[in-house]
């Protein structure tokens, strides 16, 4: 629920690491100030205050607007939107309201400029604004860890995409449904710990070949409308696998899951609704 947000909101939090390779503790906050509203959009500007705890009313009234100079950006204030419905406090750790104070005129000019959708206007999510606090702190306090940590995110994405090549041509591209229904699912499963136990594990299994049959049983050229039906069917039940024993599907589970729902996808021909997966899981 939005109905109690309210333009001039100050809001402090904790700030999270910039990215997967930073130390995982920053031991700094930042805030937020809410600039504009309409009934679909909350317009939000980062400030440009860094504290050791969370900050007073005081101390966030005494700031700014931050202005981003990281990596490619120019100097812009970092003001966005964030859309009702995408707002979770959940974005922001310890995200905590401190007052209300007034929107002076320049930032209800850039608040019109995201509630107009006019040119420069940025929208995402809330989280945003811890990316535009730490980004920035440690693009001056940290620069050259922060930059080796980038380097090294490019590399890891420059290696997915090698292996994703690597796994279409050995594998992905001459798969068939025969094949599929050959080989053990999830066949390192031991039915042990860390794995699963061998009652989720037989069940998994079973339900994977259900819908391996299924849906190769939809013909050569199946319509996307007819597999998203059955592989969402699965993900389902997953989800209610996963509750009823307890939680046992972790990383490497979902992992093997999404990368045989992948293959299902790529035979039956629909191998763009694999980006679906996401939105129908609870694991």
């Amino acid at each position: 629920m939005t109905d109690f947000l309210d333009d001039g909101m100050l809001f402090g939090f904790k700030t999270q690491p910039f990215n997967e390779f930073a130390p995982p503790e920053t031991g700094r906050y930042g805030a937020i100030k809410i600039i504009g509203s309409n009934r679909d959009t909350i317009v939000v500007a980062t400030l440009d205050g860094v504290f050791e705890s969370m900050p007073t009313a005081e101390e966030v009234r005494a700031t700014n607007i931050l202005l981003e100079s990281r990596f490619a950006f120019d100097g812009r204030q970092s003001v966005f939107g964030v859309l009702r419905d995408w707002w979770t406090s959940e974005d922001l750790a310890e995200l905590t309201f401190l007052s209300k104070v007034h929107v002076n005129r320049d930032e209800g000019r850039l608040a019109d400029i995201v509630l107009g959708h006019k040119v420069g206007a940025v929208s995402g999510p809330l989280s945003i604004a811890n990316s535009a606090v730490e980004g920035e702190w440690r693009w001056v306090h940290d620069h050259a860890a922060l930059v080796s940590e980038q380097d090294e995110m490019k590399e890891k994405r420059l290696a997915i995409q090698r292996a994703k090549e690597e796994r279409y041509n050995n594998r992905l591209r001459g798969l068939t449904w025969d094949q599929l229904l050959s080989e053990v699912p999830f066949e390192r499963w031991t039915g042990t710990e860390p794995y699963p136990n061998e009652e989720f594990t037989s069940e998994a299994r079973e339900k994977i070949k259900a819908t391996i049959r299924e849906i190769q049983a939809l013909g050569p050229k199946p319509t996307k409308k007819l597999v998203r039906a059955k592989l969402k069917e699965c993900v389902i039940w997953f989800n209610e696998a996963d509750e009823a024993h307890g939680g046992p599907i972790e990383t490497e589970e979902r992992e093997d899951i999404c990368l045989l729902l992948e293959e299902i996808a790529f035979v039956a021909k629909q191998k763009s609704l694999t980006q679906e997966i996401d939105e129908w899981r609870t694991w």
